[in-house]
């Protein structure tokens, strides 16, 4: 019985060794053969006569332009940017604050808070407005924040402030 045991393990030994033997022969022998396959592979890229320039060229071209309806609402948008009045301007920017007196910002129409800004002339509120303020009043930014207004805006704005303050 012991002897058989030892055939079997010795059967199992071997046939394991044997085939860990056979992958190694044909994982080297697959090895061995690549640097054959690459080249001919290579081989077959660089025979059409291309060379790597053309090889890697775009294959085609990429040409954008503006639809004649993107050209038209362009043009009918550049057309209707026109000034906008005094009115317009506080409402758009200069209300959030001269509104509530945010920042110590004089209410609109408030004419105790105006009487001594009014005193200065409208130059130096147009100076103001235009530029900005820091005082011990409050604070107000250029344009009243609003970087895109012109200095024509501004001014119109300035003037309807004024306006309401004399009014009121």
């Amino acid at each position: 019985m012991a002897k058989k045991k030892y055939v079997v393990h010795t059967a199992v030994i071997s046939g394991f060794f044997m085939a860990v033997s056979l992958f190694a022969y044909l994982l080297i022998s697959h090895h061995m053969s690549m640097p054959d396959q690459v080249t001919q592979g290579r081989a077959v890229l660089l025979s059409n006569g291309q060379n790597a320039i053309e090889r890697i060229k775009p294959v085609g071209n990429l040409f954008m332009e503006l639809p004649a309806e993107v050209v038209v609402t362009n043009a009918s948008i550049s057309a209707s940017t026109l000034p906008l009045d005094g009115a317009q301007v506080f409402n758009q920017s200069c209300a959030a604050c001269h509104s509530s007196g945010i920042a110590g910002a004089p209410k609109l129409g408030d004419q105790v808070q105006w009487k001594t800004r009014l005193t200065k002339g409208t130059e130096v509120l147009y100076v103001n407005a235009l530029n900005g303020i820091s005082g011990s009043t409050g604070v107000m930014p250029a344009k009243g924040g609003n970087a895109l207004l012109s200095d024509a805006e501004v001014k119109a704005a300035v003037d309807y402030i004024v306006d309401k303050a004399k009014t009121n």
